[in-house]
């Protein structure tokens, strides 16, 4: 089985990146969670416009919209990934059900790659 899920996943990030996953992060698939490919755009954007809420979200566009004109919300931070403003970044993502949370809350983001960061002009 491991085979096959390695075999996808290959196959997914070699259109993403150009190059297949190494070996060595074979590990990082074998955890539980869904493994996707992410665009996560140069600025921030408010979490709730018009509210009161004065949290940041990240613009991204996920797996096949990636490269078209539509952008979504994503309200989750992403674990381990280091944002920095003006840079647009293509980025392999894990994400996770969390069983005790509802609503956004229930997924978790954890960044695994980041394949490129390319300046905003």
């Amino acid at each position: 089985m491991f085979k096959i899920v390695w075999l996808t996943l290959s196959l997914a990030t070699t259109g993403f990146s150009g190059t297949a996953i190494s070996d060595s992060d074979q590990s990082v698939y074998s955890n539980s969670g869904e493994v996707i490919k992410m665009r996560v755009q140069g600025h921030r954007v408010d979490c709730q416009p018009g509210s009161d809420d004065v949290r940041k979200c990240y613009l991204v566009q996920k797996e096949a919209s990636i490269g078209k004109e539509n952008w979504e919300v994503l309200q989750q931070e992403i674990e381990g990934f280091n944002f920095e403003e003006g840079y647009t970044y293509d980025i392999i993502v894990k994400v996770e059900v969390l069983q005790d949370k509802t609503g956004p809350d229930r997924f978790k983001h954890s960044l695994v790659q980041i394949i490129s960061k390319i300046h905003e002009s």
